[in-house]
C-alpha cells in the first residue's frame, strides 16, 4: 500500500491537500492508495502503518517539509520519497541553504538573519522573508525605510526569525530537478512574469491569476543550460532526494542568482512541476513510479 501524508498545521495545508489529490490521482491506477491528513488521521495511520509500503509526505512548509514527519517516517521504519531528514532540515532552513551555496559556483543574494525585537538597519531595495517559509508567505519587497518596521512584523508573524535579502532586479526563473536512473535532471526552464511585479501566494496557486508561467521559458539556449546547471549544483548541496525546484533571479548582466530551493514543491494542477514535467515529456505517475521502486530497493 502507497500512504500519501499530507495536510499538517503549516500556512500551505490547502495547498499540501491540493497537491496530496494530484499525485492520488497519478498513482491509484497502479497501486492500492490511501490519503491520510495530519494529524487527525494520525491513529489510524499509526494501525495501518503495518501495511504501508511506501510514504508519500505531501507537505508544504514548516512541520511537514523540514524534517519532521521524514524523522517520525524513519523512526517508524517506514520508506518514503523525497527528501532526507538532514536535506529537509536545511533546505527548509533559508540562511543554512544560502550558506552552503555560498560554497559553490552559483552567486546568491547578500542577507541577513534577524530576530525579534532586535534593531536592524538596511540599504534598500531588500526581500524579508521568514527564514522557513514558503509560497511567499509573509514575504515583502521593501524599496523605502519606511516600510521596512512593517515587513518585519508581517514575517515575524510567521517565524521567529527573519532573512532580509538584498534585492536584485532582473528576471525570475524556477528549475525544477528530478532523480532519474541514478541521476540528478533538470526539467525544462521556467519564465516567471508577475503582472503585479511579485509572484506572490495568489500568483502561484489562482488559475488565471496575475502571473504568466512559461515553459519551456523563452531564453537563449545557453542561459537556460546554465540555470539547470545551478538547480542541480543546489540540489546535490542540500543533498536532495528525488525532487527539488529552485528559484533564482538573473539580472541585467546575465548573471544568475540564487534565492532559495524547495524540498517539496507545489504539485497541484496549477503547480509548477506537473507543467515542467510535462514539457520535458514525462508523466507525473512514471515518474512517481520510478521512485517508489526505488524506495522498494
Amino acid at each position: 500500500m502507497i500512504a500519501i501524508l499530507t495536510g499538517g498545521t503549516s500556512s500551505e495545508r490547502e495547498i499540501a491537500l491540493q497537491s496530496a489529490q494530484t499525485v492520488k490521482g497519478a498513482l491509484e491506477s497502479d497501486y492500492d492508495v490511501r490519503v491520510y491528513d495530519l494529524p487527525q488521521d494520525l491513529d489510524r495511520f499509526l494501525r495501518e502503518r503495518k501495511e504501508i509500503a511506501v510514504a508519500v509526505p505531501v507537505f508544504h512548509g514548516r512541520g511537514g517539509e523540514d524534517g519532521t514527519i521524514q524523522g517520525f517516517l524513519k523512526t517508524l521504519g517506514i520508506p518514503f520519497l523525497f527528501s532526507n531528514v538532514e536535506a529537509c532540515a536545511v533546505g527548509m532552513n533559508k540562511a543554512l541553504t544560502k550558506a552552503l551555496m555560498a560554497r559553490t559556483s552559483v552567486r546568491t543574494p547578500e542577507a541577513r538573519v534577524v530576530r525579534d525585537g532586535e534593531q536592524v538597519v538596511f540599504e534598500c531595495p531588500v526581500v524579508v522573508k521568514p527564514i522557513d517559509g514558503g509560497s511567499t508567505i509573509g514575504m515583502s519587497v521593501v524599496k523605502e525605510p519606511m516600510q521596512l518596521n512593517r515587513a518585519l512584523e508581517i514575517a515575524f508573524q510567521h517565524a521567529d526569525q527573519v532573512l532580509v535579502e538584498q534585492y536584485i532586479e532582473g528576471d525570475e526563473y524556477t528549475v525544477g530537478v528530478i532523480d532519474e536512473a541514478g541521476r540528478s535532471v533538470a526539467l525544462p526552464v521556467i519564465a516567471i512574469r508577475a503582472k503585479g511585479g511579485f509572484f506572490d501566494f495568489e500568483s502561484k496557486y489562482k488559475a488565471g491569476a496575475m502571473a504568466e508561467e512559461i515553459c519551456p521559458a523563452p531564453i537563449p539556449d545557453d542561459l537556460a543550460r546554465r540555470l539547470q546547471s545551478s538547480a542541480v549544483t543546489a540540489h546535490r548541496a542540500v543533498g536532495a532526494r528525488h525532487l527539488s525546484r529552485s528559484d533564482f533571479i538573473v539580472d541585467r548582466t546575465g548573471t544568475i542568482w540564487f534565492l532559495e530551493i524547495n524540498m517539496i514543491p507545489g504539485l497541484t494542477q496549477n503547480s509548477l512541476i506537473p507543467k515542467s514535467l510535462r514539457a520535458s515529456g514525462r508523466d507525473l505517475g512514471g515518474v512517481f513510479h520510478g521512485w517508489i521502486e526505488d524506495c522498494l530497493k
